[in-house]
């Protein structure tokens, strides 16, 4: 059972992926497409270290973001949602180069897929913190 800390954190992982995707939805409708893919690549790490505090306790901090998917997987373990999580986990840190540090724009298209991985994360870890499982 997870200790009163580590609720707290994993309570707040969620909320600050909550507050991200709320900003990369309403980025996404204002045509607003490089912020609304930035909000939702910090939506989708935010949701998987909420998801990864609730089930082991803690979670890695550190430049490899590329290590929070393999994070990810060893948390859910064998859960039929896992392979989708990491999947869309794997999507968005892919994105976080090019959206936070190359010239290029994002597009509708693109900003869509993003924010869509960015939501499918952030419903696994309401679920995961509210239930503790």
């Amino acid at each position: 059972m997870a200790s009163l800390e580590q609720r707290n954190h994993a309570r707040n992982f969620l909320k600050k992926s909550q507050e991200y995707l709320a900003s990369a939805e309403d980025n996404l409708d204002l045509h607003r497409y490089t912020v609304a893919a930035g909000d939702a690549i910090h939506a989708g790490i935010s949701a998987k270290d909420a998801i990864v505090v609730t089930l082991t306790g803690a979670t890695t901090k550190g430049r490899d973001h590329a290590a929070a998917a393999k994070e990810l997987a060893r948390a859910l373990g064998p859960r039929t949602d896992a392979t989708v999580a990491v999947r869309a986990l794997r999507e968005l840190i892919s994105a976080k180069a090019d959206v936070e540090y190359c010239t290029e724009l994002v597009d509708a298209a693109k900003a869509t897929v993003l924010v869509k991985r960015a939501r499918a994360l952030a419903d696994l870890a309401v679920q995961i913190v509210k239930l503790g499982r």
